[in-house]
């Protein structure tokens, strides 16, 4: 039988909570009662989208710029995939909390954590998601200029929109064909990274939020791309799929970046640039210094320091005004909202990441609608998508590093 270390809270008279739910639907509990080892698929690529980047028309890659997503796709790794860290990573995800339960305490990927990775930033106004786009043929065919297959159905296979533009004329003095190029590629480069999807399909649902080309800046695409990745870790900690969707990428470097669990020495360092996944490109990796194997991360993990960990992801430099709403935002519980559900980032969860390394106490509570978010509406619904701030309510949290050490070391 295996063991996994995990931080335990010290008991509340008053309040307490479990918060490792169901543990038999975990998918720890397969290590921790058989130790087997199990396969996880990655998802998201980005070849022919950096390929078809590249070859865009200057007044759509323009539209692109400016929607905010000009360092992702200039900084968009091609890179070999790591499928035994991911493992190591999701034993130690729980879906009660949207965390890892770690020897010292929780952490996650925060909505800086997410931005200084790929680029993109979080915050913004919801997406209009509408389902009922696909009953609309007319209304497809108007943002998209064709309707593809399968577009009743609700989501369309990305592979279908790359191979309708790859060897389509495009007049570029003609903006509906411009406008109608700009939101394909949009979708093809959602459904291939930050939305990618079992299935290797697109949600049309929105397509609303792509109608105006100008506006698509607005709205919170680093929140949805952040939803995806919680919500495919949290199906995939409770076996209901081998496919961790959404850009992955983005866990790995995480884990590299943050943890300190990089099997690579890297031939730049590089360590100012910004995205952060540039620098885990597989071009840039001179060498493997430690074994890719499930037991080599679970025993990082387990053996893990806290004190080497980077509790400072961005670079001294001044960030970029585009990073500073998803700096805010980390210090906030925020309801992050994608096309396949509601997730929460709680902030008060991870205070050290939230505050660079102060130490503090797990709170003993998670909201009490953690499994219920679609149910969230009304000005609660409004205040949790724009963040609510966690100053106030960690306040009683927060401790000095040196009281809390003892703490700090209690295993389950």
């Amino acid at each position: 039988m295996g063991r996994l270390h995990r931080y335990r809270p010290p008991p509340d008279e008053e309040h307490s909570q479990e918060l490792l739910v169901d543990r038999k639907t975990h998918i720890s509990h397969i290590f921790l009662a058989q130790g087997e080892v199990y396969s996880i698929y990655p998802r998201g690529s980005s070849v022919e989208l950096m390929e078809w980047w590249k070859r865009l028309p200057r007044k759509v890659a323009a539209k692109v710029v400016i929607a905010g997503f000009g360092d992702f796709l200039t900084h968009l790794p091609v890179a070999d995939r790591d499928r035994k860290l991911p493992v190591a990573l999701v034993e130690r995800w729980w879906d009660s909390t949207n965390s890892f339960h770690l020897p010292f305490g929780e952490m996650t990927l925060t909505p800086l954590d997410f931005t200084c990775i790929t680029g993109v930033a979080v915050g913004g106004l919801p997406i209009p998601w509408d389902y009922n786009v696909r009953e609309n043929a007319n209304y497809i065919k108007e943002q998209l200029g064709w309707v593809p297959a399968f577009a009743s159905a609700g989501a369309i296979r990305v592979t279908d929109i790359f191979s309708f533009y790859k060897d389509k004329a495009i007049d570029e003095n003609d903006d509906v064909q411009l406008a109608h190029l700009t939101r394909a590629f949009f979708l093809y480069m959602l459904g291939r990274t930050l939305l990618s999807n079992t299935a290797e399909t697109i949600h049309l649902c929105c397509l609303p939020a792509l109608e105006d080309v100008d506006r698509i800046v607005d709205f919170n695409w680093g929140g949805a791309g952040m939803a995806t990745l919680y919500r495919f870790m949290s199906a995939v900690s409770r076996r209901r799929t081998k496919s961790l969707g959404g850009y992955s990428f983005i866990w790995e470097v995480w884990a590299y970046e943050i943890l300190q669990l990089s099997p690579y020495k890297l031939k730049q360092d590089e360590r100012d640039v910004l995205p952060k996944m540039w620098r885990w490109r597989s071009c840039n990796r001179a060498s493997r210094q430690s074994p890719s194997t499930v037991e080599h991360f679970r025993r990082a993990i387990d053996t893990i320091n806290q004190e080497n960990l980077n509790w400072l992801p961005f670079p001294a430099m001044t960030l970029p005004s585009r990073y500073l709403k998803s700096k805010e935002l980390t210090a906030t519980r925020l309801l992050l909202d994608g096309p396949m559900g509601r997730f929460y980032y709680l902030g008060e969860r991870v205070i050290r990441q939230v505050y660079a390394g102060v130490c503090a106490k797990q709170p003993p509570h998670r909201p009490s609608d953690m499994y219920n978010t679609d149910t969230i509406s009304g000005n609660t619904l409004h205040d949790v998508l724009d963040g609510l701030p966690i100053a106030n309510e960690t306040n009683d949290f927060l401790h000095v590093a040196t009281q809390w050490e003892g703490v700090c070391n209690s295993y389950m």
